[in-house]
């Protein structure tokens, strides 16, 4: 597992932090028996940007893209966009987007939900609220979902769904 982190926001320098991320990816690749038809980028939040920013730029690297409670950028009419709606519907990587309704950070409709309406094929688990074991978290938070393997789809957690993947 490589968790990359920035030094700054991924969204303030994505065109910067994509190249160095590949190169990280593809030094631990070469360093260590990693399948390279088995990569997946998985984020959370402006990681959640950056596994979609990565998969609109090196699509040939990755077997899967999970992007948690992703940022795609504004669609307002101001041109603030971080991924385009061309990069969106140009993506082919199987991509399972995750995100809780109640986000008051990333607006889930907004964002993922968008996100899922232009990527074909698409995934996406869109929860309520993020609870469990009878605690409620902030709306954020939705990565806990991921993290405890309990997104499904077609009878396939969000982990199985990835460790059948190959590119």
């Amino acid at each position: 597992m490589l968790a990359p982190q920035a030094t700054s926001a991924w969204m303030l320098d994505g065109d910067g932090f994509a190249p160095l991320i590949l190169e990280a990816i593809e030094e631990v690749a070469r360093s260590h028996r990693i399948d390279p038809s088995r990569i997946h980028v998985v984020g959370c939040s402006n990681g959640g940007y950056m596994s979609l920013k990565m998969v609109a730029e090196h699509p040939e690297t990755f077997a899967t893209s999970v992007p948690i409670c992703c940022g795609i950028g504004a669609r307002d009419g101001s041109d603030v966009y971080f991924i385009s709606d061309d990069e969106l519907a140009a993506m082919t990587t199987p991509t399972w987007l995750v995100h809780s309704a109640d986000d008051t950070t990333l607006d889930a409709q907004a964002n993922t939900v968008y996100a899922h309406k232009r990527i074909e094929g698409s995934i996406m688990s869109l929860y309520d609220n993020v609870t469990w074991d009878g605690i409620t978290y902030p709306g954020h938070w939705s990565w806990i979902y991921v993290a405890r393997n309990d997104p499904h789809h077609d009878g396939a957690s969000v982990w199985e769904w990835m460790a059948a993947a190959k590119r």
